[in-house]
């Protein structure tokens, strides 16, 4: 796997980046064909009801406070990790896991797998659903035989993020596997990336494939950044 989200210095994306075709992809239709439901339903009724409902509200503003959120939770973690080393970076990435296992549990209820659909079919499909819907992102999924992938062409944080700043996202997702694995089999799906747009790629690509038995390829390099953040905390953090 490359190692093109290792480099320490935040790389801008570029103008080149943007310009890959984002606006013009479809975005949800695909989803009908495993229906699941939205995370954290009664908030997201409430939105649509009093915020989208409401002409002079701007959807921008919900953007910018997700911004908020998401440097600030990175800035949280290297503090913890500069202050408690392994220790502290091992706290958050539990808390992280949780909240994704939360939101993915929440999305899996009571859902009804199609008798036709494939494994890679349900990977993809369960992953289109995680970042269309969690990740606010436009993307480009392929399914082929037993293997899927999908390129991100638009991802809320691409402009923010700096390329290292990527890894706090696999938590979530740890989580969200866990869920995924408990539902439709522990050998569902594994994740690997290849590029990263914060790294000055135009996309985002991610390999969906089989989990072999005892093998956590998305966990493996979580294990491997986890090594990569305590060292960049410090020398001296455990």
């Amino acid at each position: 796997m490359s190692d093109i989200a290792w480099t320490g210095t935040p790389v801008r994306p570029h103008q080149e980046a943007r310009d890959n075709g984002a606006e013009a992809l479809p975005w949800g239709g695909r989803r009908e064909r495993l229906p699941l439901r939205w995370p954290f339903a009664d908030a997201v009724a409430g939105f649509r009801a009093k915020a989208l409902a409401n002409a002079d509200y701007d959807p921008a503003s919900t953007f910018v406070w997700g911004q908020m959120m998401a440097v600030g939770l990175i800035e949280m973690l290297k503090s913890v990790e500069e202050a408690y080393g392994r220790e502290g970076h091992e706290s958050m990435r539990a808390a992280l896991r949780r909240i994704g296992d939360r939101i993915a549990s929440e999305m899996l209820e009571g859902v009804v797998i199609p008798a036709d659909v494939t494994r890679a079919e349900i990977a993809s499909l369960f992953a289109s659903w995680i970042n269309e819907v969690v990740y606010a992102s436009i993307e480009k999924p392929r399914v082929d035989g037993e293997q899927a992938d999908f390129d991100i062409h638009y991802c809320p944080h691409e402009d923010v993020y700096g390329a290292f700043d990527c890894r706090v996202q696999r938590y979530f997702v740890e989580g969200m596997l866990d869920a995924a694995r408990r539902t439709f089999g522990e050998d569902v799906m594994d994740v690997a990336f290849t590029s990263t747009i914060p790294s000055g790629s135009s996309v985002c690509h991610f390999d969906l494939f089989p989990r072999p038995s005892g093998s956590d390829a998305w966990n493996d390099y979580s294990e491997r950044l986890r090594d990569r953040a305590l060292k960049l905390a410090g020398p001296s953090r455990p």
